[in-house]
């Protein structure tokens, strides 16, 4: 089923859930991205069991991509990523390392939005029951903290062996990723 809304159209499809395997909708919307070219959001949701899953899909046809951009300021915190769930995110300061795996979410925020991201992923390790996990969790988190408040410069590096990810700002530097780097990158399992 296909709708159309004042300023997007989306669709609905029905499919088995991934988890429980019982009935689960797919919700589809196409967005142009200014600087990058049409995407598509995707939603799995499955009111029977609670199972949500995000992705964001490139409709372009594209090349091993690479891009990076250092975070000086707090101006900068605006710089958005979009991230295939085929995309890695590295933040080489913090010791961030996002890959592809069964269920890589896509998403596409800005530099705040990807320290929000990680400031949840630190927050459970927070609560560890190991000692050492739970102190670099502390000390990573202070230094995510001074990032998040344009204290702390940072480095962000995307990498797509299929292009389908980007950043998209000012003085953001794109590459090609050669077929060596871009063959040794996960690539990430979709449902579609």
């Amino acid at each position: 089923m296909t709708h159309t809304g004042h300023e997007h159209s989306y669709s609905f499809i029905s499919v088995s859930c991934p988890h429980c395997h019982k009935s689960a909708s797919i919700i589809q919307v196409p967005e142009k991205v200014p600087l990058f070219g049409e995407i598509m959001l995707q939603t799995i949701v499955c009111s029977h069991c609670g199972f949500k899953w995000s992705d964001v899909m490139s409709l372009e046809a594209g090349k091993p991509l690479g891009y990076e951009v250092h975070i000086d300021s707090e101006k900068k915190l605006s710089i958005k990523i979009v991230r295939n769930s085929s995309g890695t995110v590295e933040i080489p300061e913090l010791g961030v390392l996002l890959e592809p795996g069964p269920y890589s979410e896509g998403f596409f925020t800005n530099m705040e939005g990807l320290l929000e991201r990680v400031e949840g992923v630190l927050k459970i390790f927070l609560h560890s029951e190991n000692k050492s996990q739970k102190e670099e969790a502390q000390k990573v988190m202070k230094k995510l903290l001074r990032c998040k408040a344009g204290k702390r410069s940072f480095t962000v590096r995307v990498l797509d062996p299929f292009g389908g990810s980007a950043l998209i700002g000012e003085n953001v530097k794109r590459f090609e990723l050669s077929k060596n780097e871009a063959e040794k990158l996960k690539k990430g399992i979709s449902f579609l």
